[in-house]
């Protein structure tokens, strides 16, 4: 758990779940064995399932991250167009995909 936002040149690395309760600023890593939840905007890195594991999650409020990370599968989020809104990045057939996070999903 991390109660505050993460400014560039800090790092954080977990062998479990990460939740981050502010903002991960560009410059910034943030890597996790397991999911990552940011109940804030994503700019800088994050990584979740470094050691893997393909059922990791990565999800925000705001993912305009530089780069994002599941096992071994990464992707730069593209500019969005319209309203910010929570997202939720998973693998899926090797490729990671991105999905509007609702209350409702695991």
């Amino acid at each position: 758990w991390i109660g505050r936002t993460l400014r560039s040149g800090t790092r954080v690395e977990f062998p479990g779940h990460i939740a981050v309760l502010g903002d991960i600023n560009p410059g910034a890593e943030v890597v996790a064995d397991g999911s990552i939840l940011v109940w804030g905007r994503v700019r800088g890195l994050v990584h979740a399932g470094a050691k893997g594991d393909e059922a990791a999650v990565v999800c925000g409020l705001d993912l305009s991250a530089a780069q994002i990370r599941i096992a071994g599968e990464a992707i730069v989020p593209l500019e969005r167009s319209g309203a910010v809104r929570p997202e939720k990045v998973f693998l899926k057939d090797g490729a990671l995909e991105v999905e509007p996070w609702q209350s409702n999903q695991s």
